[in-house]
């Protein structure tokens, strides 16, 4: 008869055991799966940024390549002789009215 609860007292420590572990294991999957869930939406937060600031970028070039086709329009020589004969009334020098640099 001692032989019995010598074998029974084991099983009946790891019974008492296992809902305990159970409990464990229960809470680890819990918290792992909020974990994933978390990751998951902040992944798609961060893509979602990602793709706006890539559309502001994309906004920004079509913008920068405007003002750069802007800028050789405004600053032709056309446009600047234009500019100067209609609202300066700049007109070239004649024959002998072209200034001289002399070293």
């Amino acid at each position: 008869m001692a032989d019995r609860r010598a074998e029974s007292a084991p099983h009946s420590v790891r019974g008492a055991r296992t809902p305990l572990f159970t409990l464990a294991l229960l809470v680890v999957v819990i918290v792992s799966a909020i974990g994933v869930i978390y990751t998951a939406h902040r992944s798609r937060e961060l893509f979602r940024e990602l793709e706006q600031a890539r559309g502001e970028q994309n906004d920004i070039q079509i913008e920068w390549r405007q003002l750069l086709l802007e800028r050789s329009t405004l600053s032709s020589h056309a446009r600047v002789e234009q500019i100067a004969d209609q609202q300066l009334q700049m007109t070239l020098p004649e024959g002998d009215m072209h200034p001289m640099v002399v070293e």
